[in-house]
C-alpha cells in the first residue's frame, strides 16, 4: 500500500522533501515498515570526525528505532557560501533540537583539516561535524553533482555557469532575493542593525546580500585552508535528512548553490512526536502490511 501526500496548489516548496511515515488511520501493530532507501544508502558508509579524524560508521550515530531521531545536514564543501550560510543557521538550531532529544551531526565535503578550520571560523560545534573526502555517498543519496558532471573540464570553470543558474536551478533567483529582500522570511541578523530603519520582522533589502558579502570576505583569505583537496567536490551539491529510526521524515535535495534546506521545515519534521505532513512538506510513504 502506497500512501502519498503532495504540496497543496499555491504553496511554495523550497526543494525536494520526502517523508516516510506511519499513517494514524492504521494500527501500528499490523504494520511492517521497510527501512528507507536513504537509510540503506548510509549502511556501511564512514565519515571522519572533525574533532579527531577518527572514522565513524554513520549509522552508529543514532539507534534504528522510531524514538531515536537524527538531523543530518549534508553540507557542500567547507569553502562554499552555501555551507557557511546553512551552518550559521544550524548553530542556532542545534540547541533547540538537542534539547528535545534529537541528535544533530553535520557532514561536509573535504578533509578533516578543512572541517576543523570551518568549525573554528564559524564557531560550529566540532563534535557535531564530520568530513567526507569524496562524493560517492552524496551521489548515492541523489544529491546533484552540479553542472555537466560528465564534462572533462576544470570544476572552477563549471562554477561560473552554476552561479548564473545553469545546472543550478534557483540560484539566480536566490541571489536576487538577497538584494530585494523577502517579506515572508525572517530577519537575517538577530542584533540591531541599520536595516531596522526599513521595519522589523522580515528580511530587508540587501540584508541577506550583506551577510553573503561578509561570508565571502571570510572565505577568500582562508581558501587554501577550507578548499577540498579533491576538485570534484567544488560543484557537488548537498541536502538534508531527518530520520526517525530507519525512516526518513524529511529529505531535502539542494537544487543548486544557496538552495539549502529551510530550517523551519527541519524543526517541523524533527519535533513532531507523531509526524503528519504539513503544507510545506511533500510526504511520501511506503507501508507494507504483514
Amino acid at each position: 500500500m502506497l500512501l502519498s501526500s503532495k504540496v497543496p496548489q499555491g504553496v511554495r516548496s523550497s526543494g525536494l522533501r520526502n517523508v516516510n511515515l506511519l499513517p494514524r488511520s492504521l494500527p501500528r501493530s499490523s504494520l511492517r515498515v521497510r527501512a528507507s532507501a536513504e537509510y540503506e544508502a548510509l549502511r556501511g558508509k564512514v565519515a571522519y570526525k572533525a574533532s579527531s579524524g577518527d572514522p565513524v560508521d554513520l549509522l552508529s550515530l543514532w539507534e534504528p528505532y522510531p524514538t531515536s531521531k537524527a538531523v543530518i545536514p549534508f553540507l557542500t564543501h567547507f569553502a562554499d557560501l552555501t555551507s557557511w550560510e546553512f551552518a550559521q543557521k544550524l548553530v542556532k538550531l542545534i540547541p533547540i533540537l538537542e534539547g528535545s532529544g534529537v541528535r544533530v551531526f553535520a557532514v561536509g565535503l573535504g578533509s578533516v583539516s578543512n572541517a576543523q578550520e570551518f568549525a573554528r571560523t564559524l564557531n560550529f560545534p566540532l563534535d557535531r561535524l564530520y568530513a567526507l573526502p569524496e562524493p560517492s555517498l552524496y551521489r548515492d543519496l541523489g544529491f546533484s553533482a552540479g553542472f555537466a558532471p560528465e564534462l572533462d573540464v576544470s570544476p572552477y570553470l563549471k562554477l561560473l555557469p552554476m552561479l548564473a543558474g545553469v545546472g543550478s536551478p534557483g540560484t539566480l533567483q536566490e541571489v536576487i532575493r538577497g538584494y530585494l529582500g523577502d517579506q515572508t522570511a525572517k530577519p537575517v541578523f538577530d542584533s540591531p542593525t541599520p536595516f531596522d530603519v526599513l521595519g522589523p520582522g522580515y528580511q530587508r533589502p540587501f540584508e541577506l546580500a550583506t551577510l553573503r558579502l561578509f561570508n565571502m570576505m571570510g572565505i577568500l583569505p582562508k581558501w587554501s585552508e577550507l578548499c577540498p583537496p579533491d576538485p570534484r567536490l567544488l560543484t557537488q551539491q548537498g541536502g538534508c535528512l531527518v530520520f526517525s529510526g530507519e525512516q526518513v521524515l524529511l529529505k531535502h535535495v539542494d537544487s543548486g548553490i544557496l538552495r539549502y534546506a529551510d530550517v523551519d521545515d527541519i524543526l517541523k519534521a524533527a519535533l513532531q512526536a507523531d509526524y503528519a505532513p504539513t503544507s510545506s512538506v511533500v510526504a511520501a510513504a511506503e507501508v507494507l502490511e504483514e
